[in-house]
């Protein structure tokens, strides 16, 4: 069952009555991994009693104390936020974006849906960290509260689960997430410095603008390792055959020439 590779992060949930509500809302729709970033009160009699029933969804809860540390383990992540923000990720609405989730989970990949602060959301650094941004849309409010989102949600992996249920999915043609985008991305920082293409006093513009690019593109696994074998010849020819220091080559670089380009 591909629920079983989905996860839902709280970062700095400050309501302990939030908690137990999500932890509740997940228990229907078949999901069960709680992860819990810098919780204001965690364990809480009112985190327990908001739980109704989804106690052992409340005790197998971890808690982190960053968002990096809950998404060790993460191949692909979805945010949310009810903001438009200029050069993010791109954005789905629930039903796409948790078929997509769903269609990674189906191809035994760990996934996770992260969820951000009552009164604020997921600052930009953290949605940096993402694969997908989702957005609830509204009619008047832009915003929900916490365990409301966390249920729309999850009865939509539900929905997508029981719609991807029996079929096969492909690892190759799906898009890649998680360390391997974020190799991929660290590898075409560095190179974007070595050859100068970056405007100094806004680097981080830059960086989003190469991230938004290619997230939209969705390559997959295949794609990226080929065009990291491609940053690594422009590095080989800026600095010579040696990796620079503090790095190590990237090795395992799919092709033309041995047939696994597709």
């Amino acid at each position: 069952m591909c629920l079983d590779k989905v996860a839902i992060v709280l970062v700095e949930p400050s309501h302990p009555g939030n908690i137990g509500a999500a932890a509740r809302a997940m228990k229907n729709m078949g999901l069960g991994d709680l992860r819990l970033v810098r919780p204001l009160r965690f364990p809480d009699a009112e985190a327990t009693a908001r739980a109704s029933g989804a106690d052992d969804v409340l005790a197998a809860a971890t808690v982190h104390a960053d968002l990096e540390s809950a998404l060790a383990d993460a191949e692909w992540v979805a945010g949310t936020t009810a903001r438009a923000r200029e050069l993010s990720i791109p954005v789905r609405g629930p039903r796409a974006a948790l078929e997509e989730q769903l269609a990674q989970a189906a191809a035994g990949r760990r996934t996770v849906l992260v969820f951000g602060r009552e009164r604020n959301g997921l600052t930009n650094e953290e949605l940096d960290q993402c694969d997908r941004l989702v957005n609830i849309p509204t009619a008047e409010y832009s915003s929900l509260n916490l365990a409301q989102a966390v249920q729309i949600l999850a009865y939509e992996a539900l929905l997508a689960e029981r719609a991807a249920s029996g079929a096969e999915q492909d690892a190759d043609a799906l898009p890649a997430g998680g360390r391997v985008l974020s190799g991929l991305f660290e590898h075409l920082e560095r190179v974007v410095r070595d050859v100068g293409f970056v405007n100094p006093q806004s680097p981080k513009r830059t960086d989003r603008r190469m991230r938004r690019l290619l997230l939209r593109a969705g390559p997959s696994e295949t794609e990226v390792h080929f065009f990291r074998g491609f940053l690594s010849a422009i590095e080989k020819r800026i600095h010579g055959h040696r990796p620079r220091s503090g790095r190590e080559e990237y090795k395992k670089i799919p092709t033309e020439e041995n047939g696994r380009d597709s």
